[in-house]
């Protein structure tokens, strides 16, 4: 009998591990190339070196990653390329397995349904929002949409909470696609490139004409955009939140021009409130995203406060958020004992962030890759000065020192100096954040966001 292995135990595991649920096949172990896994478990499964596979008399393997190229060239050269399963291969067993109901619908009347890709989504964060957003509009323009959510998720503010359908974490994929295959025609809106995009992908496969694919990429990231291509042959558009994302996306894979859509980010804002400049008081400091190492890199922010300290500057930093780097941030904050400079708010709900942005001089971003910070453009449209990385989405919307600062990533010094600079010119905040508040109420109003999605993306198919 052939052992059955998924090479690769990293974040789209969970996606394989579904899909072989759905087909009623277990496998045997995991395999990584980062040795730090090897002898853990993962799901109940043990991670084993890669050179082990030429232990076992019959091997096949699941490439669980999306370095395809890489692992199918690594397999080639230890001569077990041959074991390898294709997905396609997985796809066909999958498409046998389902329902097989008649559908009655015409291909012509596809896209009445619209299911926008929450499932995993970890918490409430940008794309979460982002999507809960687009949903709530279109239901509001009269369409049919739903917000496609997992069962384990929290629950979300309940002006959102009406929209989702949630989806058991049990046999997922098979619940999946019973769902979908309930509601065609549809559009998927796919957020994540995960189980529901898979779930999607395959009952496209089996109904072509009755399946419509937008994929939305949210982040400028070459392992995300592989994680997409992965399935890339059955989407039939593809959304980038901003220009620099699309550019680097046809650079790399290449499409139509003319599937490649882009929008600058819907805010809502009080358009009646107006900023008045701190002219002497402490400098206010806001921060909002997930408190975590990968991408957003929350681990820096205690560089960049120990600098501000060295300065000797006057400052209130105040941090919305949580994750994996609250406990380090909060011990770090004790141990200083700068309780009354830094104060970590956890996780607010959005109904309170105009506040929170009502009462910061200076946005900070401190992340590795971005698509375009929904934070970002929310705290400029209250006028706060933005000091951030050099990620995507930050060029479309700040000039270097007019009415803002864009810092090399990972360069705390350089951010440091800027937020300085800025204290120490308080006039600035007043040009820069007036400045900043014109050009998001400009480019990122709400209604003509959905009538763009409408008109332009949609447009033919619904």
């Amino acid at each position: 009998m052939s052992t059955r292995i998924l090479f690769g135990a990293g974040v789209y595991a969970k996606k394989y591990k579904a899909l072989l649920e759905y087909l009623d096949m277990d496998f045997d172990y995991f395999t990584d190339n980062d040795a730090s896994k090897w002898g853990t478990f993962l799901y109940g499964k043990k991670v084993i070196a890669p050179n082990v596979l030429k232990t076992f008399p019959q091997c096949s393997i699941i490439i669980s990653s999306t370095h395809e190229k890489a692992i199918r060239d690594q397999l080639a050269g230890m001569g077990m390329d041959g074991g390898i399963v294709d997905l396609g291969v997985l796809y066909g067993l999958c498409e046998k397995r389902m329902s097989g109901s008649v559908c009655s619908h015409s291909a012509a009347d596809s896209g009445k349904t619209i299911l926008v890709d929450m499932y995993e989504g970890i918490g409430w964060g940008g794309t979460e929002l982002w999507a809960a957003n687009l949903a709530e509009g279109l239901r509001d323009a009269g369409y049919n949409a739903a917000l496609l959510g997992c069962t384990g998720q929290p629950a979300l503010e309940e002006q959102y909470e009406a929209m989702v359908r949630r989806i058991p974490e049990e046999n997922t994929i098979m619940q999946m696609v019973r769902y979908m295959e309930g509601r065609m025609p549809f559009i998927f809106i796919n957020n994540f490139a995960g189980c529901a995009f898979m779930a999607a992908s395959i009952v496209k496969r089996k109904y072509p004409g009755l399946v419509k694919i937008v994929s939305v990429i949210h982040s400028d990231s070459r392992s995300l955009f592989d994680a997409y291509m992965m399935l890339g042959k059955y989407m039939d558009k593809i959304f980038c939140v901003s220009s620099q994302i699309r550019d680097h996306m046809q650079e790399l894979y290449g499409f139509d021009h003319g599937s490649y859509y882009t929008r600058e980010q819907p805010v809502g804002m009080d358009m009646s409130w107006r900023r008045k400049i701190n002219a002497s008081g402490a400098l206010r400091i806001g921060y909002a995203a997930r408190l975590v190492k990968q991408a957003k890199r929350a681990d820096l922010l205690m560089d960049l406060i120990g600098l501000l300290e060295k300065k000797g500057m006057d400052y209130i930093f105040q941090i919305a958020g949580e994750g994996e780097c609250s406990g380090l941030i909060g011990q770090f904050i004790s141990r200083k004992r700068l309780q009354d400079k830094v104060q970590l708010m956890g996780r607010l709900p959005k109904s309170q962030m105009d506040v929170f942005w009502k009462g910061q001089d200076v946005f900070v971003n401190v992340s590795e890759y971005e698509g375009t910070s929904l934070s970002m453009l929310e705290a400029m449209g209250y006028g706060c000065v933005p000091v951030v990385t050099d990620v995507s989405g930050a060029r479309e919307f700040i000039s270097q020192e007019k009415n803002g600062c864009i810092c090399d990533v990972g360069n705390m010094e350089r951010i440091a100096d800027c937020i300085a600079m800025l204290a120490d010119n308080r006039e600035l905040l007043k040009i820069y954040g007036d400045k900043c508040r014109r050009i998001v109420q400009e480019r990122c109003n709400p209604k003509e966001y959905i009538k763009y999605w409408i008109e332009e993306v949609l447009g033919d198919w619904i």
